[in-house]
Formats: structure tokens, sequence, C-alpha cells
């Protein structure tokens, strides 16, 4: 009876050990519908792209991610399933060249550094390719599921930023999808040969063009849904880019801007040199954006930032945060390896967790934001909202 007593205990632990495991879900705490997944492929008969044994229209891999009432049938998909979706025979040289890029991306970002020492992570008998693995099974919140167009949904369309990728924020495209939107993301960059990922040969550089991009993907995006509401979600060089296109916009009702990294500067002219079109619209034509606006950075500080108090906006919202907040807090896959805790040691694993609910807490600003111009509530011309 001891003995039994005993090997209960044992394997009550174990298990409570399994079960005590923490999951992004218990940060970020979805909404009431359940979150359908689809993938497809768009051509842009206006520029061509040549690379990779592939000559032909420019292709964009769009990731969708869209409410639905009842359970879905599949499985939850996981991290690793965004990775492969959507594989095309005709444009498989270019995919496998993007899943290259992808995983040297989130080593990059979210797995080399150690966020405490500012060193290189050291996960013992782990390569960084190893925990590329590890991460990939990590369970999501999305299955397989067709989406019925056009729906009456509201749509949020989501812009990564420099030499990332569609699915950086999946979290969030699962936060709001099961809040009752459509999340539309998709590939700004395809790859070229002897080029680093995220840029263009300089023979291939077309002005504008990145622009006319994000406007082929809002022409999608509106095909989705008989709803008036599109927002617009950009993280980094992504927020630039809605700054850079959207300007004069009406089908836009809002945009929303994860640190451009141009809010921590004062000096006009270095802002002019590095970001000439981000200041050529604001300062320059001091161009006009006929919708709301929310900037987030984490300054630090609560007051507006420098630059971008300048705007020319319909309305205008600072939220800064805590200087602690890395440029990719702001998106999913920076916090994926701290769900891998329990198989592999991390020394910066609590500055991890520090930041997390501070993530949660932006998504859910963001939600505040949209469905206060859904709703037509009033705002001041300008306000700060210090997100704690």
């Amino acid at each position: 009876m001891v003995k039994s007593a005993v090997l209960f205990s044992l394997i009550f632990l174990h298990s409570y050990g399994i079960w005590a495991q923490e999951n992004f879900y218990d940060f970020v705490k979805p909404g009431e519908l359940q979150v359908g997944f689809l993938d497809t492929l768009l051509f842009d008969t206006a520029y061509h792209y040549e690379a990779f044994d592939y000559k032909g229209m420019k292709p964009y891999f769009v990731q969708i991610w869209h409410p639905i009432n009842k359970i879905p049938l599949q499985n939850y998909l996981t991290f690793n399933d965004f990775f492969e979706s959507g594989w095309n025979e005709d444009l498989s040289t270019i995919q496998n060249q993007l899943m290259i890029n992808y995983k040297e991306a989130i080593i990059r970002d979210c797995i080399e550094e150690n966020l405490e020492s500012g060193e290189s992570n050291d996960y013992g008998s782990y390569s960084y390719d190893d925990i590329v693995d590890l991460i990939g099974v990590i369970e999501t919140k999305s299955s397989f599921a067709p989406l019925d167009v056009p729906s009456q949904y509201p749509v949020i369309l989501y812009h990564h930023g420099a030499q990332s990728n569609s699915f950086e924020n999946f979290v969030m495209a699962e936060y709001f999808a099961s809040r009752g939107f459509i999340f539309v993301a998709a590939n700004f960059h395809l790859p070229y040969e002897n080029t680093i990922f995220g840029l263009k040969p300089f023979e291939k550089l077309i002005k504008n063009e990145d622009e006319e991009s994000l406007r082929t993907l809002l022409e999608f995006a509106q095909t989705l849904s008989n709803s008036s509401f599109i927002f617009f979600i950009g993280h980094s060089w992504g927020a630039q880019m809605g700054l850079r296109t959207f300007d004069r916009d009406t089908a836009i009702k809002g945009l929303i801007s994860l640190e451009t990294t141009i809010e921590f500067k004062t000096d006009y002219e270095k802002i002019k040199e590095m970001w000439p079109e981000v200041f050529q619209k604001v300062i320059t034509d001091n161009t006009y954006y006929p919708f709301p606006v929310l900037f987030c950075a984490a300054t630090g500080q609560e007051k507006p930032f420098e630059f971008f108090n300048n705007i020319n906006a319909q309305q205008i919202t600072f939220a800064p945060t805590n200087e602690e907040f890395e440029h990719n807090a702001y998106t999913s896959t920076f916090y994926l390896r701290y769900f891998i805790d329990s198989k592999v040691t991390q020394t910066d694993k609590e500055i991890l967790k520090n930041r997390l609910p501070l993530y949660a807490r932006h998504l859910v600003l963001i939600n505040e934001f949209i469905e206060g111009i859904i709703k037509n509530e009033k705002k001041q011309e300008k306000e700060i909202i210090f997100v704690r």
C-alpha cells in the first residue's frame, strides 16, 4: 500500500510538471471564437520576379487567420506548420530559400542573443537549429479552415519588419481572429541569389514597388469582407511602409505602428538621410492621414515621440512603454523559446517572462484602439497612454 502511494505521488508530480509548463495562452487570452487558418497565392501582374529558377509574375505567399463559430475538425497547428503551409511545386525553389531565410531571421532575432548579457546564447548540447526544431512543435490556437467570402468581419492587414516573415506575429493574428477580425499577412520580401535577404540587387530596384505591393495586398484584403473597416498594423520597417503608402487613403480606418525605430531620433538631418521616404511624407509634404494613428515604442518616457509629433493625422495616440522592451518584443516569435524552458536551460528566461505581460498589454491596447474607431468614440486630438 505504501509503495502504491509513493508511486502515485511520483506519477502525480511528474504529471503536474507537464501540466505546469506555461504556454503562450497563459499570457495572451484568446477570445470566444475559434481561429481558422488558410493560405493562398497571389501574383502581381505589374511586377516581374526572376530568381532561383523562377521567371514570371511576382508572387505573394499570403496567410489568413479568421474567426470560425464551430469547433474545427482538425487538430491545432504547430508553429512549424506556418513555415510549410501553401507549398507550390512551381515555386518550390523560392519557398525552399524562403524557409532558409526565415529560420536564419528567427535565430538572429529570437534565439541567438542572450537578453541578459547581450552575448551569444549557449544552449549546451542544443544547437540553434535544434532550438528552431523545438519551437517548431509548439502548438498554436489555429486550425486549417476555409473562409467564406465575402464575410462581414472587419479586416486587419499586417506588414512584417525587415528581413522577417508573415507569421512573425501569429499570436496577434489569433488574438484578433478569436475576437471577430480577419487578419491578413504576407511576405513582403523575396530572395535573390548572392544578396542579403530583405534587400534587392541594385539593378532590380524599382521606385515605389514596395508601396504598390502593399496596395496590392490591401486590394486583396478588401475582397475578403463587406465590412468597411480595414486596419493596418506594421512592425518596424512594416510600420514605415504603412506611413509611406497610406497617406490620404480613406480605405484604411486606422493605422498601428509598432516601433518604426524613428521614435528615438531627434536629429532630423539623420532621419532624412536614413529614412528619406518617411521624412518626405511627414515633414516635406506634411501629407495627411485621414484616420487615427497609434504609435507604440519603448521610449520609457511618457511624452509624444519627437518626430511623429509632427504628423498630420486625424488623431494620434502615443503609446510609450518601458525602455526594457526590445524592438522584436512586439512580435510573437520573440517569446517562443521561453516555452521550451522545461527542455533547455536559459539564463535569460526571466527577462522573457517579464516582457510577456507587456506584449499582451499591447494587444489589449490595439484592440481598444480599433474598437474605439469602430464605435466612433471621440478622443483628444493627441493623447498619451503609457503601457505598464
